[in-house]
């Protein structure tokens, strides 16, 4: 992606990608990451320890964590129109003396010494929009201490077929290039994007001494309809109306983390969030 393309297209996505989980599927979807982030993050953390969010945007996942861990945040992303919105949420949230904001490049991350974050989080896949992906894990390597995690996450390459042939009715040649590259491209404003297996997530990052520690997909079970990409959030599909009866979204939380980090399902996944432990 190009820098027009990633302006225009963040421009335009900061101004309401703070609502998405008004939708029930993305409010689920929240839920999961949350509890494999708790999962994963020792809760004892002190204001000794730093949390990254990696490609953080609008600052949403630092406010939610702030509520769990006592630490100190790092909010680091290239684009302006969401790191404008952040400032915002994180003095509304009455943390701004927690969280230092720089706005950098995730292929060469600037401001931030080596050995330096206790552990990275990278939610709703920035991996997927990084030119070099190569590059963009080997800075947040350098970055991250001595047994610190990395919790990653990109969009899943099966799921992007699963959907291309059953809701995009997508030509052969679109498919056939979409396994080849491990790119998709899901609209006319949407730039071309990465796409993971769980095979070639944890590889991406054992190339760069990562230790594999869990893959998760997320969600597993759950389809999103096309009305929860709605860019105004206005409309609602059927799974996120039915997740709105507090029995059946409890239920389908409970089985996406039963099995959504077996290693035979999680390739089912919406997205891939892999753990690697430096």
């Amino acid at each position: 992606m190009n820098r027009t393309e990633f302006k225009k297209f963040f421009e335009s996505y900061s101004k309401n990608v703070d609502n998405a989980n008004k939708q029930s599927f993305w409010r689920l979807s929240d839920e999961i990451i949350k509890e494999v982030i708790k999962r994963n993050i020792p809760r004892n953390l002190t204001s000794r320890n730093l949390i990254m969010d990696a490609g953080g945007g609008t600052g949403r996942w630092i406010c939610e964590l702030s509520k769990v861990y006592r630490s100190n945040f790092v909010l680091y992303d290239l684009s302006e129109d969401m790191l404008e919105i952040a400032r915002e949420n994180i003095g509304k949230a009455g943390i701004s003396n927690r969280v230092h904001v720089i706005q950098g490049d995730l292929m060469d991350i600037k401001g931030i010494k080596n050995n330096s974050i206790d552990h990275i989080v990278s939610i709703y896949s920035p991996i997927s929009f990084v030119p070099d992906k190569e590059s963009a894990i080997k800075e947040l390597y350098r970055i991250l201490k001595k047994e610190g995690k990395l919790l990653i996450m990109g969009h899943g390459g099966f799921n992007a077929l699963f959907s291309k042939i059953n809701n995009y009715f997508a030509s052969p040649i679109e498919l056939k290039k979409l396994e080849k590259e491990s790119m998709v491209k899901w609209g006319q404003n949407i730039p071309k994007l990465h796409v993971f297996s769980k095979e070639s997530m944890e590889n991406l990052l054992k190339k760069t001494r990562f230790k594999i520690q869990t893959t998760y997909g997320i969600p597993v079970f759950v389809q999103p309809g096309q009305e929860d990409f709605d860019p105004q959030n206005k409309k609602i599909s059927k799974i996120s109306n039915t997740l709105q009866n507090p029995d059946f979204f409890k239920t389908v939380l409970k089985l996406e983390m039963k099995y959504n980090a077996i290693p035979t399902i999680a390739n089912r996944g919406m997205n891939i969030l892999s753990i690697g432990i430096k």
